[in-house]
């Protein structure tokens, strides 16, 4: 009893939820689409009606004539093509109201997900969230729909023929044979209660085999360099026979049910037959009243076969809508967060100091350890250091994507008291992995700008990233299309297009982590030159990480790094000719 209340109270939240999504139009015409299903249950009865008058009025006649017949058939026939255009027209309403929830919903699941936390990603899988989001969105559309479309046209269509049934059968046989519904219903209620752990274990096997597949196509160039094809064909046999096992389990239970509901239904049906034929031989009713009778007493039974599966499917659909709502309610990230402390964007050039700066990812294992560092603006510092020195968790710091213990000031502003969207107008990261959306190279290179540049800015910003010969090389120059991430593309040609986007937006502090390690020598060179051309004209203030140490060979100064410290810092050459760890580091990648 507590956990059909429990299961009540939440789909009485959920129903109240998706209400929330509908704006005032989709409202109204819920409203519309009940008194729709209202006039089609009436309409429904009004054939069993018209079979008994036939029966009693007409083919009772000693004399029948085809033309006293004739009216009767015209009127069965017109009502059943008006009821069906009603319900043509309920489908399409019930349809536009769906489409737009699903609509709302994929942006609202969006928009939770782009502002998640970034922890949130590590524990799930791309695979598995992919596959849920589908899921759960396709699940809570059909929640809406198994309403307006099953569940509730069932209701009303049952109401009506019971209102027949009792209005043409005298109660003492219209009652007890209206036990059907209870028993039915009862048979229904346990098959979903005992089917409910299946289906939740269902869908938790799909999403994890989702996240698999993914997870395998990721890796698939390694997959064939260690020939693991067979391995892995292997591996996924043994889960996929896991799924094929748990839904036998499930279709074998529900086979049984099914007996015994088709059970339930002959027995009161033959009963009902038996009993109306009966009274009718006794004068109680008429023959047209036992027509009336079974054919209502049909209807009734239909919502009835079909009540498993709305309440099955509902029960399913109410699974992954609150599925649906937990990605939806999905806290925002800390960086998205209202600062305590708000600060201003600082005007001009920017420097950055670091105060005090700890990192970490659990905290008896500290990443970076007290950071203490004051750049000037217009500083162009390198990062030098060995794996794991802690490289990776600066720029997490610095582009305040993971939370940090100390200070970090950009332009004198303090970090935690700026917006996400302030930091995006301050800092730009290059990665060594640019990301690439499935657009046009021009869309790219444009990419999260606030603001739309020039045909001029654009030329120049592809001639600086030094993209011009290829991009005259396409048919389509700017206008080419990108495959999802850039697959058509090199690694070389990926990384010039991220940096064409620094030449477009021009921040005041540029981040460049492994940016240029795709590219040759040459090419290298002439960006790097347009990027301190950049550093002289506007006093921006440059961080530049890279293995391939040479790289920063023209930086004001290098700050070489181990276990989360600062041990050496100096210019190129002057750490190269000071024992230390990047002396190591550089004879060592010479060798």
């Amino acid at each position: 009893m507590q956990n059909t209340k429990q299961g009540t109270r939440g789909l009485k939240q959920i129903l109240h939820r998706l209400y929330l999504l509908l704006d005032r139009r989709q409202k109204a015409n819920f409203v519309l689409i009940l008194c729709i299903m209202a006039v089609s249950a009436g309409l429904s009865q009004l054939t069993p009606k018209a079979m008994g008058w036939l029966t009693d009025d007409i083919l009772a006649q000693e004399r029948l004539e085809f033309r006293a017949v004739l009216p009767v058939l015209l009127f069965v026939l017109a009502v059943n093509v008006v009821n069906e255009l009603i319900k043509i027209g309920r489908r399409l309403l019930v349809e536009d109201t769906a489409t737009k929830t699903e609509k709302k919903a994929r942006g609202l699941v969006l928009a939770s997900l782009l502002k998640a936390p970034l922890s949130y990603f590590k524990e799930n899988m791309t695979g598995n969230i992919h596959g849920r989001l589908n899921r759960c969105l396709e699940g809570t559309v059909k929640l809406e729909k198994l309403i307006f479309m099953d569940f509730a046209p069932a209701i009303f269509n049952s109401a009506a023929a019971i209102l027949v049934i009792f209005t043409t059968l005298p109660v003492s046989l219209a009652a007890p044979m209206l036990l059907v519904i209870p028993i039915g219903t009862a048979i229904v209620l346990r098959q979903i209660a005992t089917q409910k752990g299946i289906r939740v274990s269902l869908l938790e096997t799909k999403a994890g085999m989702d996240g698999a597949i993914v997870e395998l196509l990721n890796g698939i160039a390694v997959i064939r360099i260690t020939d693991a094809a067979a391995q892995e064909e292997e591996r996924f046999d043994g889960r996929s026979e896991l799924l094929r096992s748990k839904e036998m389990h499930h279709h074998v239970q529900m086979a049984g049910y099914d007996s015994l509901k088709f059970v339930n239904q002959a027995v009161f049906t033959v009963l009902m037959i038996g009993m109306s034929v009966y009274l009718a031989t006794k004068g109680v009713i008429s023959a047209g009243d036992v027509l009336t009778a079974y054919l209502c007493f049909s209807q009734l039974l239909k919502p009835l076969e079909e009540l498993h599966r709305i309440l099955d499917e509902l029960a399913e659909s109410v699974l992954l809508a609150e599925d649906f709502f937990r990605l939806a309610d999905i806290p925002n990230d800390f960086s998205y967060q209202p600062p305590l402390l708000k600060a201003s964007v600082p005007e001009g050039p920017a420097g950055i100091s670091l105060k005090d700066l700890w990192f970490s990812y659990e905290p008896e294992h500290p990443v970076l350890r007290g950071l203490e560092l004051d750049l000037p603006p217009g500083t162009f510092l390198g990062v030098a250091g060995p794996s794991g020195c802690g490289k990776s968790s600066l720029i997490k710091a610095l582009c305040r994507l993971e939370p940090y213990e100390g200070r970090i000031e950009i332009g004198g502003a303090d970090l935690a008291g700026l917006t996400r969207q302030q930091i995006a107008r301050l800092v730009a990261l290059v990665p060594q992995e640019p990301f690439l959306i499935a657009g046009s190279i021009y869309e790219n290179i444009c990419y999260g700008l606030d603001r739309l540049p020039t045909p001029q800015e654009v030329e120049q910003a592809v001639q600086k990233a030094c993209l011009a010969e290829f991009v005259e090389s396409l048919p389509e120059k700017l206008d080419t299309p990108l495959a999802e991430g850039g697959g058509n593309l090199s690694g070389g040609q990926k990384q010039r297009i991220a940096i064409a986007r620094v030449f477009l937006r021009q921040p005041r502090v540029l981040i460049l982590d492994e940016a240029t390690s795709a590219l040759d020598n040459t090419t290298e060179r002439r960006i790097q030159a347009e990027i301190e051309q950049l550093l002289k004209e506007q006093q921006m203030t440059i961080l530049s990480i890279a293995h391939r140490l040479t790289t920063l060979r023209n930086c004001d100064q290098i700050i070489v790094m181990d276990q989360g410290q600062i041990v050496q810092s100096g210019r190129f050459q002057e750490l190269v000719e000071t024992e230390g760890v990047f002396r190591s580091m550089y004879y060592g990648r010479l060798k």
